[in-house]
């Protein structure tokens, strides 16, 4: 019976190839049906039984093993993937923030964001009252784009905008920008474009969120899957933490009072770490490149308040 559970669970890990997987894509995983083998010139990393990914470096062997036990149903999984040189590849990763004020170290959850990636860098360029137009004029792309070619690779660029694109933009628009954005990333060898549906604003009516962004937030999905990229659902997932924390609580992370937009730190830290569990969970980071915090994501979780 362990044997012929072993054998099930060896075959969703390798799966049948469709295609190949693009360097620095998925490649592996438990239920993840994709491509399992990669592009020339890339190896499929394992990083964790949820996660493998495409690496450069020359193809090798891999020896996958897995066993299951009938004891609650617990399931262990390993793998040896190597790249050329012989050694394990690093499962961290760099990360490039774009965003409005929400995005932002000083009201916003970017920094607190960047304090819990396990990443060679981490660096923040979101700009208050910027959209997708005004963040290109002022030059905050440009120095964006400098920074994605230099940081170690895989670049992970977190887009996240809507808050002020609402205000003087049409929603094929401000979809077009978004993935005229995410097809430059692309561009770049290594740089993995990631959008972020907008943080919810933490206005209530009639005891539940009343918030303005649904809308932005499908544009910012079809911008994603018109370019082929990922994305994750932060307005949704907020909205559903702030209706179950309530209307009190929820004030409690506002960065000062009768400002329900921004963030003070303690806003910051749950917002941030709500996002980096969004990463690992779609999956798109290797859960090896987002500290952990069990503690803070059960609470988040079961909706309970933090600050």
């Amino acid at each position: 019976m362990v044997k012929s559970i072993a054998v099930i669970i060896v075959g969703s890990l390798v799966g049948t190839a469709v295609g190949q997987a693009a360097v620095w894509g998925q490649c592996g995983g438990t239920g993840w049906t994709g491509p399992t083998t990669c592009a020339s010139g890339s190896t499929c990393v394992y990083s964790n039984e949820w996660y493998s990914q495409c690496i450069p470096g020359t193809q090798t062997t891999a020896v996958v093993t897995a066993s299951k036990t009938t004891t609650k149903s617990t399931t262990t999984a390993t793998a040896t993937k190597t790249t050329a040189a012989g050694t394990a590849a690093p499962s961290a990763a760099s990360f490039i923030l774009a965003g409005d004020s929400t995005v932002t170290n000083d009201k916003g959850w970017g920094g607190a964001f960047c304090s819990v990636v396990s990443s060679v860098t981490c660096t923040n360029f979101a700009h208050s009252g910027t959209t997708t137009v005004t963040f290109k004029s002022l030059g905050d792309w440009s120095k964006l784009i400098t920074a994605v070619k230099a940081a170690p690779k895989p670049c992970y660029v977190l887009i996240q905008f809507g808050h002020n694109d609402q205000k003087v933009l049409s929603q094929s628009e401000f979809q077009t920008n978004l993935q005229n954005m995410g097809n430059e990333i692309k561009g770049i060898s290594g740089a993995v474009p990631v959008f972020v549906t907008s943080l919810s604003r933490r206005g209530f009516s009639s005891g539940k969120v009343s918030d303005s962004l649904e809308a932005w937030m499908v544009y910012t999905r079809n911008a994603a899957n018109a370019i082929g990229v990922k994305y994750i659902e932060l307005l949704q997932t907020s909205i559903g933490y702030l209706n179950g924390i309530g209307e009190t609580a929820a004030h409690k992370m506002d960065y000062e009072s009768g400002d329900s937009t921004h963030l003070n730190s303690c806003g910051a830290d749950v917002f941030a770490r709500m996002v980096g569990d969004l990463l690992v969970r779609k999956p798109v980071v290797a859960q090896g490149s987002i500290k952990m915090d069990s503690t803070k994501t059960g609470k988040i979780d079961a909706k309970q308040a933090i600050c």
